[in-house]
């Protein structure tokens, strides 16, 4: 069952155009990786379908419905989670104040709540006094994820979840989505890093200057040809 269908999107900012026809599909409880370097238009994909883009064409489908001239909130009212490169948090509160807006502005009592989140990163539990602002770059990524899943998303979407991280971190945000997907959350997830995605990607779409070059399984995927595209 496809939870998110992009059709023939275009986008723009301004004059630009950074996307060019992009098509893709997310299906239900499916980790989906959209692969390519900086500025290919990954991010510009991500933001595409959360509305945080003015200039937009094409179909956005999601759960069936066509929500292409919906504002960003009621696109989150649907069921869109979305956790940007840096985060998405509130340097100035503390890490519970951060998890406590989320859940406020969570509409469902679904399976996410600050117990499964600290189960799923432990660390946190033992800095909800902390600023954001004080935490490491893993630490906020793990805070950003964490406030994401508290919305209890049927999708969860992920910006750059590996860039510039210990291994180790990274090593537990792929165990993390693995996680999230065994619990019926579709993720699609943004990332370069092609190790890491080799971990969690049920199918991958790789993006090249803003247009979809190549998609399917890893397994289906030539790897000489995936690492082409993300050389510089």
């Amino acid at each position: 069952m496809k939870i998110l269908e992009l059709q023939n999107v275009n986008s723009f900012y301004g004059k630009s155009q950074i996307l060019f026809d992009v098509s893709l599909e997310v299906d239900k409880g499916e980790v989906v990786v959209l692969l390519g370097r900086n500025g290919v238009g990954k991010t510009t994909t991500l933001r595409t379908i959360m509305g945080l883009v003015s200039k937009v064409t094409g179909k956005i489908l999601f759960k069936g419905e066509d929500i292409l001239k919906l504002p960003p909130y009621k696109r989150a009212k649907l069921g869109i989670g979305f956790v940007p490169d840096h985060g998405g948090i509130f340097p100035n509160l503390t890490v519970y104040e951060n998890l406590k807006l989320s859940i406020k502005q969570s509409s469902s009592n679904g399976i996410f709540n600050l117990e499964k989140v600290f189960g799923l990163f432990p660390n946190l539990k033992y800095m909800t006094n902390r600023l954001a602002g004080t935490l490491s770059g893993g630490e906020r990524r793990m805070l950003g994820i964490a406030r994401g899943l508290l919305l209890n998303p049927d999708m969860l979407m992920i910006d750059e979840p590996s860039e510039g991280l210990a291994p180790s971190i990274v090593h537990a945000i792929a165990e993390t989505i693995i996680e999230i997907r065994k619990n019926g959350v579709s993720v699609l997830v943004a990332d370069q890093n092609l190790p890491f995605v080799e971990k969690i990607a049920d199918r991958v779409y790789v993006i090249d200057k803003g247009e979809i070059k190549l998609s399917g399984r890893l397994s289906e995927l030539s790897h000489e040809k995936l690492e082409a595209f993300l050389a510089f």
